[in-house]
């Protein structure tokens, strides 16, 4: 188990930060910044990585790192949609 988390972490951390990256490259005025956008990207990535394997124990490393993208861009959705910008003052 230890050895499967090893593997699979890093996949998770890089699609989190790769998701959280392009969400703020293609659309800079919606969120709070780069950093919190990071760290909402890794929260959704590690939540939906973990759902996965729990669910399907057995999956690779390129299903981790799609479901960790599909995780953060969630999150990032998500945190766009339901919470007000402050730089935008809306």
């Amino acid at each position: 188990m230890t050895e499967h988390i090893a593997h699979m972490g890093p996949m998770l951390i890089l699609a989190g930060l790769l998701a959280a990256w392009v969400a703020e490259a293609v659309s800079r005025a919606g969120g709070y910044g780069y950093m919190l956008d990071m760290a909402v990207g890794l929260v959704g990535s590690v939540v939906a990585g973990t759902l996965v394997w729990i669910l399907f124990s057995h999956v690779g490393m390129p299903w981790m790192f799609v479901s960790g993208c599909v995780g953060a861009t969630l999150a990032i959705a998500a945190q766009r949609g339901l919470w007000r910008s402050v730089r935008l003052g809306t």
